[in-house]
């Protein structure tokens, strides 16, 4: 009897480690995106990645505590630190977050050994986080979630490289020798400006070994595609606002100013011109009518959530500002440490 006891006592424990091996492993399984799947907005991205809304939240840079990951919900509440350390590039996906994390700039809560280690790098997260995880440890530039790779520009002193890594940390390999901007994902294809021989707009194909074709000769840059359209700065004409129909071709001109950013949604585009008689934030629909100023000054890193607008002045690293989409109140200063 002693030696039947024995026996399934044995049993008993290597189920329970089994089990456990298996939860374990199961808690801590990456799990796939689609892959067409955008872990943010490309004018967010195009614009910091500051922002990133998710499933109801929304993550953020906060200047206020030198650039640390923070989360709140959409209408700005519930605002919680998530990173000790500062962040760019924010994407995610699911119960994961991805940024650049950097220890140049630290909470102002962080103090110890936390302060003498040197962190940078792609970071992988969860959405409350935990879990951190360095993907790739170097330093990198630009970043975008795509499906299920994080696409990122290695930083090297003659340019660079963009390169690629599985949401699992496997499968690194370098995609082109080309410092190409990741930002510009959309539906499996990455539009970007050309870096060494040119300045044209390409694309290139994630879901078919990551081939690049010639869409357009010029100089497009900042490319955003949306509803069939290609909205892009160029550089050829002072840096106006354009659109271009992929289908034909055709350009339109959205402003006779020289553009310094500009973001988008399914209405709306807000830019920021500077070399001009009165400058300004300024917001207008989406075929550039009914322009109207928002906000005199210099502005950058123009982020859009479903609610708020958010940006920064010139030579500002600290103050955020913000105001609702619809413009129903008037712009004022967003701090999420009171």
């Amino acid at each position: 009897m002693s030696r039947i006891r024995n026996i399934i006592i044995a049993i008993l424990i290597t189920v329970i480690i089994g089990a456990a091996v298996v939860f374990y492993f199961y808690i801590n399984m990456i799990p796939d995106n689609d892959p067409t799947y955008a872990g943010n907005t490309v004018g967010n991205l195009y614009n910091g990645g500051y922002f990133c809304e998710l499933d109801g939240r929304v993550y953020f840079r906060n200047n206020y505590d030198n650039g640390c990951l923070y989360s709140m919900t959409v209408d700005e509440q519930d605002i919680k630190p998530l990173t000790t350390m500062n962040v760019y590039f924010v994407s995610g996906a699911g119960n994961y977050l991805y940024y650049y994390m950097d220890s140049q700039h630290l909470s102002n809560s962080t103090s110890g050994i936390g302060t003498t280690v040197k962190y940078y790098g792609v970071y992988q997260s969860r959405t409350d986080g935990t879990k951190q995880k360095c993907l790739y440890r170097g330093r990198t530039a630009a970043q975008q979630l795509c499906g299920n790779y994080v696409y990122f520009q290695i930083k090297e002193a003659d340019g660079g490289q963009l390169a690629k890594i599985k949401t699992d940390k496997t499968n690194l390999s370098i995609v082109s020798e080309e410092y190409i901007d990741p930002c510009g994902f959309y539906n499996g294809k990455i539009y970007f400006t050309g870096v060494t021989n040119d300045h044209n707009l390409y694309m290139m194909d994630t879901q078919n070994n990551d081939k690049i074709t010639k869409i357009a000769d010029g100089y497009i840059f900042y490319p955003i595609y949306h509803d069939g359209y290609i909205y892009y700065m160029d550089a050829v004409d002072n840096y106006h606002l354009k659109r271009m129909e992929l289908s034909t071709n055709k350009v339109e001109e959205l402003t006779s100013n020289r553009v310094d950013c500009f973001n988008l949604n399914d209405n709306y585009i807000f830019y920021s011109v500077s070399e001009a008689l009165i400058p300004a934030l300024h917001v207008m629909t989406l075929d550039g009518s009914s322009d109207v100023p928002v906000l005199q000054g210099v502005y950058f890193h123009i982020s859009l959530t479903s609610k708020y607008v958010y940006f920064t002045a010139f030579n500002d690293d600290m103050r955020i500002y913000h105001m609702p989409i619809d413009g129903s109140e008037a712009p004022g200063l967003f701090n999420p440490i009171e």
